[in-house]
């Protein structure tokens, strides 16, 4: 139990920072990926079952802002901690130039995965630009490494194991 209220206030951490994130940057029209980037944090740090929950409500938690496709953010993230699971015994996560690199791709393919979502369930591919695209997701992959650093401590403090 004590596992989960951890998970819980670091779900709400989560929340509070890409807050922040939209808030600085949505009159930008940048789109900053902060709860793949956590969702990414407990993947690499936990186990699989609470790294594919984390996504998911993450995703759900998205989800219930947006108005265009409910479910798309959990099902993305969802299939986007899938490759990153098929690839994390191929790769160093906790090297900082692998964070980077790892969390920019994979934001970039959440974003074309979302947009082909949106363009077989609604017919609207969402686009919000170039700019937004390679800023964003550049972003979502310097931020990593710093909440990876800040996560790693906390994980430590509340005694969270690793996988």
């Amino acid at each position: 139990m004590l596992k989960f209220i951890n998970i819980f206030f670091f779900f709400v951490a989560a929340t509070i920072v890409h807050w922040i994130f939209i808030e600085i940057f949505s009159p930008f029209n940048i789109i900053v990926g902060v709860m793949l980037v956590f969702s990414l944090i407990v993947a690499g740090e936990l186990s699989q079952a609470w790294g594919y929950s984390f996504a998911f409500f993450g995703g759900l938690f998205l989800d219930f802002f947006n108005n265009v496709m409910f479910g798309g953010y959990a099902l993305v993230f969802t299939i986007i901690l899938f490759v990153f699971y098929k690839i994390s015994d191929k790769i160093d996560f906790k090297d900082v130039g692998s964070q980077i690199v790892i969390t920019t791709v994979l934001n970039m393919i959440m974003v074309l995965i979302y947009g082909l979502l949106a363009q077989i369930f609604t017919g609207i591919f969402l686009w919000h630009g170039i700019i937004s695209f390679c800023l964003g997701a550049l972003l979502s992959g310097l931020l990593l490494p710093v909440l990876y650093f800040v996560a790693k401590k906390y994980f430590v403090l509340s005694g969270l194991t690793n996988k």
